[in-house]
Order: C-alpha cells, then sequence, then structure tokens
C-alpha cells in the first residue's frame, strides 16, 4: 500500500522510500482499500491542494489544482462513463475551489497569460458538478468565448500549446478559425522518431502530449501510424533507462491511446511504484515533490482498470493539510551509460551489438549485477530496441561521408575534399 505517515515532517535525509527499479522487481496487485464514496477519498485532496500547500497568487497552484481536476475528470470517465455529478456525489468535495471560481473572470483578465490553466480549472470544475452540459450558460463557457474573442491563442509562438487551446475551448462547442497545417506539424514531428531515442525531456513530454491532444484524452481515434508507435517507443526505453516514473506513465498512457499495449515490463514496474510513493499529511515545504509523477501513475491505472480506491489510497479520515507526496527511491543507469558512450563509443570501431554487450558488462562492473540485469530486460522489452540502441549510443562520426547542402536548402552537393 501507499505508505501513510504520522503527522510530523520526516526529517531531511531519513526517509525511506522502497527501491522500484524497472524491470527488476517482482509485480504486486494494485492498491486498494476500504469502501470509501468518490467524493469522500477526494475531499482531502482538494483541500490540501486548494488550499495548503500553495498560495492562489503562486502559478505553480494554478498548475497542480489543474493537474487534480485532470485526474479526477478521467476517474469520472471510467467510472461513470462522464456522467456528470453522480460520480462525486454532489459538489461538497470540491468546495474549496468554489471562491477561484467564483473569481475566475478577474483572474483571467488580470492574468491572460495563464488562460489555459484558468480554463482547464473551471471547465473541469463543471464537468464534475454536472453543470458542464449546460451549454453557453456557464462561467466556463463564458470564459472560453472570451478567449477566443481576445484572440489569446494567436499570441502562442507554440503548435503545441496551440493545439491544447483547441481542444480546451472545444469542449464548451468553440471552433478555432481553421490553423492551416497544425495537425500535419504535428504529425511530422511525432514520427520523427530518431529525435526521441536522444535524451530530451521537453520533446518527449511534447510527443505524449500531441498524442492526448490529437485523441481527445483517449475519446477518439488519434489516427496516428506505427511511426509515432515506434517514437513513443523510444521514449520509453529512456524513460525506463531514467527511472523516470512521471515520463514513463504518460508513454504508457499515450501507447493506450493510440489502441497499442504498452510493454509488459513497463506497467509492471508502474504498478510497483505506486506502492513505493510516501505521502505526509501536512509534510509540504514548498518544494516541489513527487505529486505530478503520483498522479500520472494512477492516470495509466485508471485507463487500465479503475482502482478500487481513488486517488490510491485512502485519507479521508485525516486531517490532510498541506500533502507532501515523495518519489519512490530509484537508480537511474541514463547519465552514467551516456558518460561512458560519450568516452567510449566515439573511438570504437565495433558493431552496435557489441557495443551494447560493452555497455552492459561496464554498467554491471561498476553497478553491480543488478544493473546488468536491468539493462537486459529492458533490451528484451521490446523488439524496437535494436533500432533504438543504434540512435542512441551515437557511435562514429558524425562529418564522416558528408554532403552538403546546395544554396536552394535541397540539393545534396559532393563531399568536398578534406
Amino acid at each position: 500500500m501507499t505508505v501513510i505517515l504520522p503527522f510530523t515532517r520526516p526529517i531531511a535525509g531519513r526517509r525511506k522510500t522502497r527501491r522500484a527499479d524497472i524491470g527488476t522487481l517482482p509485480s504486486h496487485q494494485p492498491p486498494t482499500g476500504p469502501g470509501l464514496s468518490v467524493a469522500g477519498a477526494v475531499a482531502p485532496w482538494v483541500e490540501s491542494f486548494a488550499r495548503h500547500r500553495r498560495s492562489p497568487q503562486d502559478v505553480y497552484w494554478l498548475k497542480e489544482n489543474a493537474e487534480l481536476l485532470s485526474l479526477l475528470r478521467v476517474m469520472q470517465q471510467r467510472v461513470g462513463g462522464g456522467a456528470g455529478a453522480g460520480d462525486f456525489g454532489d459538489e461538497a468535495a470540491l468546495s474549496p475551489l468554489r471562491p477561484f471560481y467564483d473569481r475566475a473572470a478577474r483572474q483571467l483578465q488580470f492574468f491572460p497569460q495563464y488562460y489555459r490553466f484558468i480554463l482547464s480549472i473551471c471547465l473541469d470544475y463543471e464537468d464534475l458538478i454536472g453543470t458542464g452540459h449546460f451549454g453557453p450558460n456557464t462561467r466556463a463557457a463564458e470564459l472560453a468565448h472570451w478567449v477566443a474573442h481576445q484572440g489569446l491563442v494567436e499570441a502562442e509562438m507554440s503548435d503545441l500549446q496551440r493545439a491544447e487551446a483547441r481542444q480546451l475551448l472545444a469542449r464548451r462547442g468553440i471552433s478555432l478559425p481553421v490553423d492551416p497545417g497544425l495537425d500535419d506539424r504535428l504529425r511530422r514531428f511525432v514520427r520523427r522518431s530518431q529525435t526521441f531515442a536522444i535524451p530530451n525531456r521537453k520533446a518527449a513530454y511534447e510527443l505524449t502530449h500531441i498524442v492526448f491532444y490529437l485523441s481527445d484524452y483517449g475519446r477518439r481515434d488519434p489516427g496516428l501510424d506505427g511511426a509515432v508507435q515506434r517514437s513513443l517507443t523510444y521514449a520509453g526505453l529512456l524513460a525506463c533507462l531514467d527511472q523516470d516514473l512521471d515520463l514513463l506513465s504518460e508513454i504508457c498512457i499515450a501507447l493506450r491511446y493510440c489502441g497499442v499495449t504498452p510493454p509488459s515490463l513497463w506497467e509492471q514496474a508502474l504498478t510497483r511504484a505506486l506502492e513505493g510513493f510516501v505521502i505526509t499529511p501536512d509534510g509540504f515545504d514548498g518544494h516541489m515533490d513527487g505529486y505530478h509523477a503520483y498522479f500520472v501513475t494512477l492516470w495509466w491505472q485508471q485507463i487500465c482498470g479503475p482502482a478500487q480506491q481513488p486517488l490510491g489510497v485512502d485519507i479521508g479520515g485525516l486531517r490532510a493539510g498541506a500533502l507532501h507526496i515523495a518519489m519512490p527511491e530509484t537508480t537511474s543507469l541514463l547519465r552514467p551509460l551516456s558518460a561512458w558512450l560519450l568516452d567510449v563509443g566515439g573511438h570504437s570501431q565495433t558493431t552496435a551489438p557489441q557495443l551494447w554487450r560493452s555497455a552492459v558488462n561496464e554498467m554491471t562492473a561498476q553497478y553491480g549485477p543488478q544493473a546488468g540485469q536491468q539493462l537486459c530486460d529492458l533490451q528484451h522489452s521490446s523488439p524496437m530496441f535494436e533500432g533504438f540502441w543504434k540512435i542512441f549510443s551515437r557511435s562514429g562520426d558524425c562529418g564522416s561521408k558528408l554532403r552538403l547542402i546546395g544554396s536552394d536548402g535541397l540539393s545534396l552537393l559532393p563531399r568536398s575534399p578534406a
């Protein structure tokens, strides 16, 4: 089970968490708990995030509460098919957010740069309490129309943010003017698989979010092909190497939204990870913690099959206060493996398979047989590993057999003599 600690804050450096190394430990059953209404389980979490962890004037308050409500909406869809208020009993569980909802128009007018967070919170709030179906006669609908009329989406420099804004406004029936080529550009980005075989967390998160927006969070077929599956698999292999539970959860969600079952090794690791998070009532100290990884891992669990216990653990009987969520202890091999490749790989004349065997031997010598086994398990988790490794290992001279690009930007000229 997820651990509930006493109300005292743990001493720095003394918190012990359970290892969740990907591919090295046996799997366990998902967490379960005593029967509890969804509203009763949700209320302490909303109370904590709305009133105790951060101030509403903090942009991270917007981010955290938007992500909490997004998770609750996923739960609602899985449990009740998106039926509305019946899933959460009544509005009482979300009452700590009512003051923000009531003054959202002023917040949006004063902080238009945060319109996506503000609009997301209001949309989810209405959908969760069952008033979202009232159409244009809701506050979120009014805010969405204001956003569209003010042209806030036109201020976005990122295709990803434009896609998110389009998805948010569409929830209240607002269609933005056609942006020629937006979907084509998004698809071109996610189909370039080699991008995602090189460590780049920003690109990997953009990959998963493009899938979320194009699929409307699993409500429709995103129309993505095998190249996108390869991109997600490459990003997932990197997340496993880095023991990045947050990113791995999003990748497994995105694969399922594409209609693809993720490698069992990866999902077993996520199941184990849910047992390794440590939740400390009244333990938040203002620094970033593992709340987002916990939320997206629960999100993954929900789309695989609703957990018996809402939000993974029953804290309904506790004065939760400013909840602190600590990540499981993990051991990343990404950095040491990359450092070794930087030093050795570029000077090596060996083939990619030979370089892989040398890498396994080196990591085993440095970190023990468990590290070597972890790499071998990862190698066998996907038939795409060989292609991933050829790109990730970056062996060879980047200047070899180079041909120059012509002045037209298209034609290739013969390589100039050395």
